[in-house]
């Protein structure tokens, strides 16, 4: 169902989101080396792992691969982050592997996964906010 909503998206739109979505990635991963606003760095972050997990789940990737168990890690630390004001040294060097693990798996998406992940956050978002819910069932469609 959300696939066949962001279809509908026109083209200029899903350009803007895909470069709002790049955007992102990049102030997350500064947020992940510098940052001190908790909930920004939350946001920024699991907007990126959201969208990544939506490409893999979409994509025939191989569920075992060190860079996906990473990004799981990584979102039960965003969990565990979520509400924290200040940012635990653990939980940020976790989100940061898996940023970086998110940028190495993206090298290997294609581009329409990703958009229409994408998409689909940003139609989330407009309709409500993400809870650990929408996670949840994204990794459950790459437990391990």
């Amino acid at each position: 169902m959300a696939r066949r909503r962001t279809a509908a998206l026109g083209l200029i739109a899903r350009a803007l989101i895909e470069k709002q979505w790049h955007a992102t990635a990049v102030r997350a991963q500064i947020h992940a080396i510098l940052g001190d606003d908790s909930d920004q760095f939350v946001a920024a972050a699991g907007r990126v792992l959201f969208v990544v997990l939506g490409a893999l789940m979409t994509e025939d990737i191989d569920h075992d691969l060190p860079d996906v168990r990473i990004v799981r890690g990584a979102c039960n630390a965003l969990y565990e982050q979520a509400g924290v004001p200040v940012i635990d040294p653990t939980r940020r060097a976790s989100l940061r592997s898996g940023l970086e693990a998110c940028d190495r798996l993206v090298d290997g998406l294609q581009r329409k996964s990703l958009i229409d992940a994408a998409c689909d956050l940003e139609l989330k978002l407009q309709n409500a906010h993400l809870d650990w819910a929408a996670f949840e069932a994204l990794l459950e469609g790459i437990a391990a």
